[in-house]
């Protein structure tokens, strides 16, 4: 119900929760996608917040758990929509992609109805969330093992730049097929959000969380002052390192190192073959200056192929 006192429109807030129906499984269990919906005592914006579109990036769905526990309704303006499982395929499976067809949801939007049930998942995540939006934020990380942090600049740099995270990514050509191209196409101011991963750290946690508070407030969907964000690097060029051989990876660094400069081309791992333990791989770090981005910063099992690395070059960046 809305009503006008004065000049100002309110409505009643009210907090929605549904599971929106994608299709059967095999065995004749629903998949569907969970919504909550909370509506605010004031007019404002549509926000949309997703996470898990990759299964093994859990720690978005506490974010958005926490943020949903911390709104008041009555002191939002605007509507927030909350999807905290977008793939649950691939979060029952702990795998970046959907297990039964084994495709990347975040390369096949919008989607197809008719397709594979990954096509499917993103074609409902469409229609029942991007298109009834008017600002955007998409959360991910480094997944079970690596440890990630930064912000993409998509087409709102303010927005990003208000997560307050100290490292910011200007894609020089993002990726097909995301939930940001996606809603950046249907000119939706958009923030993709990379933090956490491996231990998935308290710390990292709340910081996403006072990152969508920050962003809300900015948009002034949350009464209070902005939190001005902190000097902050926006990289240009950030090499990606996968391992080319599977084994057993022993890092230089932990996870600490997440955010830090290496100088040089100093040695990020070496990998050993479990049943020789011949040293079969050394990874270097790529540049003279390298903004540690993703990291394996613990003793695991690795295969041909994995993440590994994401070095930026301090070099190449802009700077406050």
């Amino acid at each position: 119900m809305t009503v006008t006192q004065g000049n100002t429109m309110t409505v009643t807030p009210t907090r929605e929760y549904k599971e929106v129906f994608v299709t059967h499984l095999s065995n004749g269990t629903p998949l569907s996608l969970p919504i909550h919906t909370i509506k605010g005592a004031k007019e404002g914006p549509v926000l949309g917040i997703s996470a898990l579109i990759h299964g093994d990036e859990i720690i978005g769905a506490e974010i958005i758990r926490r943020v949903y526990n911390r709104i008041d309704e009555a002191q939002l303006s605007g509507v927030l929509k909350l999807l905290p499982v977008s793939n649950p395929l691939a979060f029952e499976s702990m795998t970046r992609n959907t297990p039964l067809d084994m495709n990347n949801l975040n390369r096949v939007f919008p989607g197809d109805k008719n397709g594979w049930v990954t096509d499917q998942l993103a074609q409902s995540i469409v229609e029942n969330l991007l298109d009834q939006i008017d600002v955007y934020i998409d959360l991910h990380a480094g997944g079970s093992t690596p440890m990630v942090d930064y912000v993409y600049i998509q087409n709102d740099e303010g927005l990003s730049r208000a997560f307050n995270f100290p490292i910011l990514y200007r894609p020089a050509h993002p990726y097909e097929g995301t939930t940001a191209t996606y809603t950046t196409s249907k000119g939706i101011p958009s923030i993709t959000v990379e933090v956490g991963g491996g231990p998935n750290n308290e710390k990292d946690i709340e910081r996403g969380v006072e990152g969508i508070l920050n962003v809300m407030r900015k948009l002034k969907m949350l009464p209070g002052t902005v939190t001005p964000p902190p000097n902050q690097i926006v990289m240009t060029e950030i090499a990606s390192i996968r391992p080319t051989q599977g084994g057993i990876m022993v890092p230089e660094f932990d996870f600490s190192s997440v955010g830090t400069v290496i100088e040089g081309n100093q040695v990020l791992a070496r990998t050993y073959n479990p049943r020789t333990f011949e040293e079969i791989e050394v990874i270097y770090a790529p540049f003279q200056k390298n903004v540690v981005i993703l990291t394996r910063g613990s003793f695991n099992k690795v295969s041909p192929g994995d993440y590994g690395f994401m070095l930026g070059n301090l070099d190449s960046a802009e700077e406050n």
